[in-house]
This record gives C-alpha cells, structure tokens and sequence, in this order.
C-alpha cells in the first residue's frame, strides 16, 4: 500500500512530490509520457513563465473559489518554496517571472534534484482507477497499485500533454465542458500575412462583455497568434468558443495625424506598417482599416496551451483541492476546472493548487 501516487509527472504534480518529500511523505509518480516534465520545457517559448508579480484572484475564470488558496500561498511564498529547491528568479517590464537563467530546464532540472528518492515511473498511463473501502486501487501499464491518497494532475491534452479527465469521471465527479484556450485566434482575413508582427491595440467582444489592452500579435495563415492573441482567447473560450475582434495598428497616432500624413496617398502607407499588412488594409478601406479592422475570430481547436473546463468547483474543498465524494481524492493543476490568463497564472495555479494538496496529504498522514 502506497502513502500516495501522483498521476502525472508534469508541472503540478512533480512540484506537488517535491512538496511530498520535504513532508517525509514519499509519493510514486505514475507518468504517461517517456519522460517527465515535457511541457514545462516547451511552456513559455522554453523560458517557462512561470508567475506573474500581477497574479491575483481576478486573473482566473472562477475568482471566489480561488482566492483563499492565492492568500494563503502568495506570490513570495511561492517564489521561497522554489529558492528552496534551488531555483532563482527574475521579472521583465510587464511582471512576467522566468527562471533566472531564462531556460525551462532550469525549472525541471531543480525539480529533479528534489525528486530523488521518489518513485518515479514513465511509460505508465494510468487506465482505471477504483475506489475500495479507504484505498484506491489504479492499474497502469505495468501493472496496479494500491494507494491512500491520489493526486490527480495530468490535466488535458493541452501543449503536448494527455487528456485524462475520464479517470475523474470513473470516480463519479462532474466534469464542466471542455474547450481549447491560450491559443491562437482563428479568422480568414489575415490571408498572405504569415509571418508578419505587429505592435497594436486590440479589443474582444465576448460573452457580453469586451476586454482591451496593447501587444505584439503574429499573423497567422488561418488567424492571429501572439501574447496579445492568447491573452484574448482565454476569455473567448469561457464565453463559449468566438467573439469580434477589432484592432487599432496605429495605437500611437490619432486619426487626425494619420489623415494629415497619409490623407490622400494611402499607399504610403508602407511607411507606417509592414508592406504586406498595408496593402491588406488598403484593400479594406485604408486609413479606417488602420485604426478600426474588426472581424469574427473563433478560437483554435489546437496548438493550444490551456483547457478551459475541467472537475467540476463544487466537487473540490477550496482549501485542499481535495474530492468531497472520495477522502484522499486530490485534483490539481488543470484537472480542476480552473484557468487564467496568459502570462504565467496558469503555472502560478500548478504550484499553488500543488502545495495546497501536498499540505493536506501531510496533515492527513500525520493523523
């Protein structure tokens, strides 16, 4: 009989083993994958963003459920528990936090070394799990196991990873519906623009409401990608897959300047944007496309970073992100049904849902 396995050997659950281990609590960490941690080392351009100074409750589609958990591990006491495992951090202009070295390595590198003496198993899918009488019995490829506590973090399918929100629904908790999210945003009118960049403003009109701000977006064939386009889509996901998209390319000049510059020979326009971005707008109405382009985008159905969806809230406690159904059962990461903003909130919700979950195996053990 185990003290506790962790399903899932990504972010949240190897953070959730360290956690473990600092405890005296040795945890077995049943991965799917050849290899751990594989999407820390791609999440953030391979930097791994993995907070944001900003984070707050409002950062996350269910803010009431989150915010005790974001108090009682705030954002330095994160940040300690990962100086404990040896790793430094640093923060750019728009309060992103990287790993010091600004490599993804670093974050799993640390997280190794701290898993030493662990049991760690790769290669092994988790199939089934049963609950019986005070134990969960799991069968993986290679084998089963026979566990006290579970943690479920092996999430979505999201960034390369394994769908495995039925083993929730084996133990009888509600699952809300899944949809893709910090992806891309999907539209034909970009058509000839792959590869282009460009500095603009941009709102979304989503769900009722509409949500601004400035970035860098790239042009897809099929849409429009970039921190700024992800940032948008996530909010386009919770209201139900699409919205209107409509950008200013020129945040910087009002009309007026841009008329008296370019009134009257908007093909000079090239001055002021990529050539082939300016030819695309002036065979959409010149200077008005400039500043208001608007058009219907849906969000991508891949490549995306982030599910939104997941175990349902009212099946967790807020403040151990254990199952009201089962005594044991443990949810984190992804597999809740929770998801924020682009810029490093959705790691930040890993390490705070993985420690919250660790603390109470321990409080647990220890009784």
């Amino acid at each position: 009989m185990e003290k506790v396995v962790i399903v899932g050997g990504g972010a949240g659950g190897l953070f959730c083993a360290a956690r473990l281990l600092q405890a005296g609590v040795t945890p077995v960490v049943l991965e799917a994958g050849v290899r751990v941690g594989k999407k820390i080392l791609v999440s953030g351009n391979g930097r791994c963003n993995l907070s944001n100074k900003n984070v707050s409750a409002e950062r996350y589609n269910a803010p009431a459920f989150v915010a005790p958990l974001l108090r009682k591990y705030g954002l330095e006491r994160v940040l300690g528990a990962w100086e404990e495992l040896g790793l430094l951090c640093r923060q750019d202009a728009e309060g992103r936090i990287y790993p010091y070295s600004n490599s993804s390595g670093s974050v799993l590198n640390v997280l190794l070394h701290a898993l030493k003496g662990a049991k760690v198993r790769t290669g092994a899918p988790v199939l089934a799990i049963k609950r019986e009488r005070d134990s969960f019995l799991l069968t993986y490829a290679g084998g089963e196991l026979r566990a006290e506590n579970v943690v479920l973090a092996c999430g979505s399918a999201a960034g390369g990873g394994r769908a495995s929100f039925a083993l929730a629904r084996e133990l009888g908790l509600e699952t809300t519906p899944l949809r893709p999210a910090v992806t891309y945003l999907k539209t034909d009118k970009f058509k000839g623009l792959k590869g282009v960049r460009a500095k603009v403003a941009a709102s979304l009109e989503t769900g009722g409401k509409t949500y601004e701000d400035r970035g860098e977006i790239l042009f897809r064939e099929d849409g429009v990608s970039g921190v700024l386009a992800f940032w948008l889509s996530s909010f386009a996901a919770r209201a139900g897959g699409s919205g209107v998209l409509c950008i200013d390319f020129a945040p910087d000049f009002s009309r007026e300047k841009l008329q008296e510059v370019y009134g009257g020979r908007e093909e000079l326009l090239c001055g002021l944007l990529h050539k082939a971005l300016a030819d695309k707008l002036l065979r959409r109405g010149g200077l008005a496309a400039v500043k208001d382009f608007s058009c219907r985008v849906s969000v991508a159905d891949t490549d995306n970073q982030v599910t939104c969806g997941g175990v349902a809230l009212d099946e967790l406690d807020a403040e151990t992100m254990m199952s009201k159904k089962h005594d044991g059962l443990y949810c984190i990461g992804e597999m809740a049904d929770i998801d924020g903003e682009c810029g490093g909130y959705n790691l930040h919700w890993a390490w705070v849902s993985a420690m919250a979950a660790a603390d109470g195996i321990a409080a647990r053990i220890k009784r």
